[in-house]
């Protein structure tokens, strides 16, 4: 398994969608502006960008895709949505977390009844898990360029249609996530609340040489940082 501290540029987070421009006249929102600008500010203090992944051999069998973690073997159910798996030679499975920090401050500032903050900081952690995944979709690139491979469709428990974050503990386990102090509760949420979970087959069966998540419905596709470049 591998784990890379993935570094975070706060000028690269757009606020554009937390203060749309038609708006910015508006006093409110120049409130909002100047909260946000303040809170970017302590964003780098505050989050710790990290990606634990592993390029496992796939293997179908009667229970289904089963990987390989370190020797470790974990099955998953063909109910699960990974058919398509099976074209590949390698998967990536990863885990991508922007830490705890960020999710404590935010249940700060709602225990002091500070919502308008609370609701900006989040909104702000949205926008840093996007600049995570981006990066994390050039790294995944270069990886299959390299090899020569071709990409599938981007699996992501809990998001991809058929895909259920009941998947979330199996990966977090395989990749030895609670030594990072990434853990899954009993609804199969992963804490802290800023992390994500997902799956990619590379491999010369595939004809795709972008990243593309396998949601094609999904209300939030046109700002969803697994399609945007």
């Amino acid at each position: 398994m591998e784990v890379i501290k993935l570094k975070l540029d706060v000028t690269e987070i757009e606020l554009d969608a937390l203060i749309p421009h038609q708006t910015k006249s508006n006093p409110g929102q120049e409130t909002i502006e100047g909260q946000a600008r303040r809170l970017l500010l302590d964003i780098k203090e505050l989050v710790t960008p990290t990606l634990l992944y592993e390029f496992c051999q796939p293997c179908f069998d009667e229970r289904g895709l089963v990987l390989t973690f370190d020797g470790k073997k974990l099955a998953f159910s063909p109910e699960d949505g990974l058919s398509d798996l099976k074209a590949a030679d390698e998967v990536f499975v990863g885990l991508a977390t922007i830490g705890p920090a960020i999710e404590e401050k935010i249940e700060i500032y709602n225990s002091r009844n500070e919502l308008l903050v609370s609701y900006i900081l989040s909104e702000l952690s949205v926008a840093v898990m996007g600049q995570v995944i981006k990066k994390i979709k050039n790294l995944l690139l270069d990886i299959a360029r390299q090899r020569g491979y071709g990409v599938s469709l981007v699996h992501i428990p809990g998001s991809t249609p058929g895909l259920p974050l009941s998947l979330q503990p199996l990966i977090v386990e395989g990749l030895n996530g609670r030594a990072y102090g990434i853990t899954v509760n009993e609804h199969d949420i992963i804490k802290p609340f800023y992390s994500v979970t997902f799956m990619v087959g590379m491999g010369s069966n595939y004809a795709r040489d972008e990243l593309l998540p396998k949601c094609p419905g999904c209300s939030r596709k046109d700002s969803c940082a697994w399609r945007n470049k």
